[in-house]
């Protein structure tokens, strides 16, 4: 979905596919804002039919871009026979003349460094006023990351959250479509009547996720909730919205920013802004 200055600007298609685009009078002369909420491609081709009219409207006006996630973030380098996307990705975004772009928690330094390698203007938006919320909502007693990346990664973004964390640890068959071969908690404390926030930035099925839940809960852990930026379709298929033999959720809830506007609604999914 794109949305020109709040306004949508690509929720119709013909049959064939083929994008309508919305024109809006709310155009301004001197700086416009183009927000993607990424669900396909067909957004980053609306992105750029939406930049080339606001040149053709407004010539000399500057565009700011907001696209909370990025796309193609994850595929931050080359493995086997996928390819390097996030350099493509990056030298694409860099002709669109953006004054400014705006993401949310990248899944990595690689992604942030090749917009601006780029010339690229890029401001993260702060992680810490979403987890803030969570952390209201919830009040764990700590906070799990769900692999060593995200360890290094978050305690610098979320430094002023003073709450003790813990992390896990993951192998990956990448013979076999990156699939988790084994799964262990790291130093994990006493999770005994304990309440757990996992945070982590992109889900797609939520196998980690759910893998670190069931450990905890077999340690002990009362409750244990997600907290996760870039939440995908795909969590409906896997098994973080299934109930166990109890009629329990492993995951007693699961908290997004909802960046990729996920379709429906659950009463385990809880959309922050």
């Amino acid at each position: 979905m794109i949305r020109i200055n709040g306004l949508k600007f690509n929720d119709m298609e013909f049959h064939n596919g083929e994008v309508i685009f919305e024109k809006t009078e709310l155009i301004y002369s001197d700086c416009n804002v183009i927000e993607m909420s990424f669900k396909d491609n067909k957004d980053i081709t609306a992105l750029l039919f939406a930049r080339q009219w606001l040149k053709d409207k407004c010539p000399g006006a500057s565009c700011k871009l907001v696209m909370k996630y990025c796309p193609y973030e994850r595929m931050d380098r080359e493995i086997n026979v996928q390819l390097f996307s996030m350099k493509y990705f990056a030298e694409i975004i860099s002709k669109f003349d953006f004054k400014k772009v705006f993401i949310l928690d990248p899944h990595s330094e690689v992604c942030v460094d090749l917009l601006k390698n780029q010339g690229v203007d890029v401001e993260i938006i702060s992680l810490e006023s979403y987890v803030n919320k969570v952390i209201d909502d919830f009040k764990p007693d700590y906070i799990f990351y769900p692999d060593k990346g995200a360890a290094k990664k978050y305690p610098d973004v979320l430094s002023n959250i003073n709450i003790p964390y813990f992390f896990g640890a993951k192998t990956r068959d990448l013979e076999n479509k990156g699939r988790i071969k084994e799964y262990e908690l790291v130093d994990a404390p006493d999770l005994k009547n304990k309440k757990v926030l996992i945070i982590d930035d992109i889900c797609c099925l939520g196998g980690t996720a759910y893998n670190a839940a069931v450990l905890m809960k077999e340690q002990g852990a009362s409750k244990v909730a997600f907290y996760i930026s870039h939440c995908e379709e795909g969590v409906y298929a896997g098994n973080l919205l299934k109930k166990d033999e109890a009629g329990k959720y492993v995951v007693d809830k699961i908290y997004t920013a909802d960046t990729m506007l996920i379709n429906g609604s659950h009463d385990n999914i809880i959309k922050i802004d």
